[in-house]
């Protein structure tokens, strides 16, 4: 299993300069103001900018800032090296670029060392957050916040404790002024055909009502797992010292036949409306042999439905989004599959990327997919997709595309509504 994102392309670049369109409040055509970007810089070879969204304090707050996370960045941790970091970013920036860090403020879910247990009357540690990856995912909802770690790594409290990457989250609400771990694959039994190599953090994302949706793709030998929670939950009664605490009310799948390994099912996450009922479902990405992405119910976190790729290798599935893109009232998914290669005539295969479009018509009818395919080799078309809303005040919501070197706005309402 890829350690991280990067590392499956290859040691593809991370960005260090994060620039931001951001929307106005009235503009005609797009409201998106390109010929005057807000630009954030973040310390050097942070990786700043890796994870990024938008945050409001609270729903009728008329202030939005921006949430950057930085998965090599050093904090003020002791003893901790490149532990990762997730910075705040107020709007407008800091018109003053001497100011450091470049207008954003680290924010500090974590300020602690590593926690220690003796053994055999010899102090060691008992989990390792240098080069954790801290921020590599960071999602917001209504005012609640959550930030990763999915390289986190804990030993067990054990004589023969092993050091394993099971990943770990940190949960802050009232403006940051609350904090909380959620570390759900730290067990005191963490082996590979458990939850030992779970990464939990990997990928995250929030129901409507806000509940917490956590990927691990390392679980039950890379079979995957997904994890759901409540952010109450997860705060009330929270302590330091319990480390192997379970929350009450986490669901989490389960592990299948061995058949299913090597699947890393919650390597992408997204949420929305499938089922009719209500009932938000995720889409989680996994694999086996043609790389796939899952639907699976919120209730009981069973599986409904699989959308398969149709090349093997292309990581179909290493991106997912979910949004309503033709405005009849059914969640559409996009999926993003950025290793795609495209052979013209006799000529070898390109590189392309390609994203997947798959329109809802009724409940859990999907048509076959749009196909977008990329025009640059190595550009790695859909590495990642965002949904961006109605940009263009045309009642249709629209959405981002990013390559290597570049993002690309869609436009989605053509004739037919597509």
């Amino acid at each position: 299993m890829c350690a991280y994102r990067m590392c499956a392309f290859g040691g593809m670049m991370c960005r260090v300069v994060l620039v931001l369109w951001l929307v106005l409040s009235v503009v005609s055509g797009f409201n998106l103001h390109a010929e005057r970007p807000a630009v954030y810089r973040g310390p050097e070879g942070s990786y700043f900018g890796y994870s990024v969204d938008f945050y409001r304090p609270t729903p009728e707050s008329s202030t939005l800032s921006v949430l950057v996370g930085a998965p090599k960045a050093n904090t003020s941790q002791p003893g901790i090296i490149e532990g990762g970091a997730v910075y705040y970013c107020p709007y407008p920036p800091n018109p003053d670029p001497t100011k450091q860090p470049y207008s954003c403020t680290q924010i500090p879910f974590d300020n602690a060392n590593n926690r220690m247990i003796k053994v055999n009357g010899t102090r060691e540690p008992l989990e390792f957050k240098s080069h954790q990856w801290f921020g590599a995912s960071v999602r917001t909802h209504k005012g609640k916040v959550v930030a990763c770690a999915p390289l986190y790594h804990w030993r067990t409290v054990k004589v023969d404790g092993e050091k394993d990457p099971v990943g770990t989250c940190f949960v802050a609400v009232q403006n940051f002024s609350a904090y909380a771990e959620y570390s759900p694959c730290r067990t005191n039994d963490p082996d590979p055909e458990g939850q030992g190599f779970c990464q939990a953090g990997f990928s995250v994302d929030f129901t409507k009502e806000g509940t917490l949706v956590v990927g691990g793709p390392g679980s039950f030998y890379w079979q995957g797992q997904v994890m759901t929670a409540g952010v109450a939950e997860i705060l009330n009664g929270y302590s330091l010292k319990a480390v192997l605490r379970r929350v009450p009310g986490e669901k989490h799948t389960h592990a299948a036949a061995d058949t299913h390994d090597d699947s890393y099912l919650g390597y992408s996450v997204a949420v929305g409306e499938f089922t009719g009922d209500s009932e938000q479902g995720k889409i989680q990405h996994f694999h086996l042999c043609v790389f796939g992405v899952a639907v699976i119910n919120s209730t009981n976190l069973t599986f409904i439905m699989n959308f398969t790729g149709e090349q093997m290798a292309s990581y179909f599935g290493y991106s997912v989004a979910v949004t309503d893109l033709n405005g009849d009232g059914y969640d559409d998914v996009l999926v993003g599959a950025p290793l795609y290669m495209e052979r013209e005539r006799e000529s070898k295969p390109k590189e392309v990327g390609r994203v997947y479009l798959y329109l809802q018509h009724s409940p859990l009818t999907f048509s076959e997919p749009l196909l977008l395919t990329g025009t640059h080799t190595f550009g790695r078309f859909g590495t990642a997709i965002a949904p961006l809303g109605d940009l263009n005040q045309d009642g249709y919501n629209g959405k981002l595309h990013s390559a290597s070197h570049c993002v690309c706005f869609i436009n989605t309402h053509t004739s037919g509504g597509r």
